[in-house]
């Protein structure tokens, strides 16, 4: 009896534990594969603030054309993500596939506060190579919180599309685990509701009502938490749900919104 309860009020402790020293491996999840430029996309590098070399896709734009700067999500690699850039190049944009440190072969190691210093370094770069041209942001799933913080406080950023976002990793994880004192244990908290106050930008959020992966309520919360935010919710599971969206209603939206 004794060693039944020894076991039971260890799991907590164990669980605790996997969540402190694993979270990484929870959170990231690269495809560290080198990216390659198919027809129609170049490959280019840029320098962070620490000094790597960062390679990523770019899809050049008409002269004075919009400009998509797009951080993808947790899986992959940007590569992956070519499909649904190339039909917002085909729309007329100008688009910038972002590539996060040991991602696509680039070095380094992922964190939520590394990445936001590379987000500074991409819209810099894109600003500079499309100079005169509108940038907005877009950002996928974990790659919304990137996209969020990037444009909170940040002057000229002309739409902000969140596709399939959470509020926060920590109201992601107390929904996986209730019992457990997440709030103290998450190093990488990807905070995105609480900084849509500070986005002057339209903001456009698109998910779908039974994503697998983030509740929709979370984009609903989103939605409402932004100064001038749209939501556009599609039937279905996909996550994300843009470029799994076989009705093609999710881009349409998307475009409409970019277009206004």
């Amino acid at each position: 009896m004794l060693t039944t309860i020894a076991v039971l009020a260890a799991i907590p402790l164990l669980l605790v534990g996997a969540l402190w020293a694993g979270q990484e491996r929870m959170i990231f999840l690269p495809d560290t594969r080198a990216i390659a430029a198919p027809p129609g996309w170049t490959r280019e590098t840029l320098r962070t603030e620490d000094g790597l070399n960062l390679a990523f896709l770019v899809a050049e734009a008409p002269p004075g054309a919009p400009v998509l700067l797009h951080f993808h999500g947790n899986g992959g690699n940007a590569e992956d993500r070519t499909g649904l850039g190339s039909l917002l190049r085909r729309a007329g944009y100008g688009v910038v596939l972002a590539e996060y440190r040991g991602y696509g072969g680039n070095p380094g190691r992922p964190g939520e506060e590394a990445i936001a210093r590379d987000a500074r370094s991409y819209l810099a770069w894109t600003r500079a190579r499309f100079a005169g041209s509108p940038v907005a942001l877009w950002g996928e799933s974990l790659g919304s919180a990137v996209a969020t913080r990037l444009a909170e406080n940040q002057a000229g950023i002309a739409a902000l599309v969140l596709e399939s976002p959470f509020t926060s990793v920590a109201d992601m994880a107390r929904g996986i685990y209730p019992v457990l004192p997440t709030d103290w244990l998450l190093r990488h908290r990807f905070e995105s509701l609480s900084r849509l106050h500070g986005i002057a930008a339209p903001v456009l959020v698109v998910a779908s009502e039974q994503d697998r992966i983030t509740p929709a309520e979370h984009a609903r919360r989103m939605a409402e938490g932004a100064r001038n935010g749209a939501l556009v919710m599609l039937p279905g599971e996909a996550h994300p749900t843009v470029l799994n969206d076989a009705s093609g209603e999710g881009m349409r939206a998307a475009l409409d919104f970019l277009r206004r």
